[in-house]
């Protein structure tokens, strides 16, 4: 039962994240406005790049499973080089721009994923890292001779 509702609970959890990225790309990389929806060979295409495959095809097994989110992280670290494909390229048909984008990602994830999980280690070792050999326990100052004054400059100030 417990196994049940882990399944469920990331199935919600991985549902949401491929909304926030359906999202970004349909409004931050395609410029859609909200009458318009993704085809569905782009959903595929977005699909796929989770499971390291061309498209998502249940008949073909997975060869890899990145999350949605490491996949939104890589659109926005890319977008400024698929912005400038975009623009500078010419297309025979949207599949044809599609490919052109899930190419630069897909070249791009496994660095974007690599850098995030050794970002959650160094964040990992921060959290876990003792502080206690930085403590120092200092004693007070005390001055072993006495002070000297010259009385002639006691009139200066």
């Amino acid at each position: 039962m417990a196994e049940e509702i882990s399944k469920t609970k990331q199935k919600e959890i991985d549902k949401a994240e491929f909304d926030k990225l359906y999202q970004y790309v349909k409004t931050e990389i395609l410029c859609y406005d909200s009458n318009q929806s993704l085809p569905r060979e782009l959903v595929l295409r977005l699909k796929g790049l989770k499971t390291g495959k061309l498209i998502e095809n249940k008949n073909v097994s997975d060869k890899a499973e990145y999350p949605y989110s490491i996949i939104l992280i890589a659109f926005k670290i890319c977008r400024p080089q698929i912005l400038a494909g975009l623009a500078h390229n010419t297309f025979t048909d949207e599949n044809h721009k599609y490919n052109y984008i899930c190419k630069i990602i897909d070249s791009n994830l496994n660095d974007v994923y690599m850098r995030v999980q050794n970002a959650k280690k160094s964040e990992e070792k921060i959290t876990n890292m003792d502080t206690g050999i930085f403590e120092h326990e200092s004693s007070e100052y005390k001055q072993k001779t006495k002070p000297m004054t010259n009385p002639r400059l006691k009139n200066l100030w």
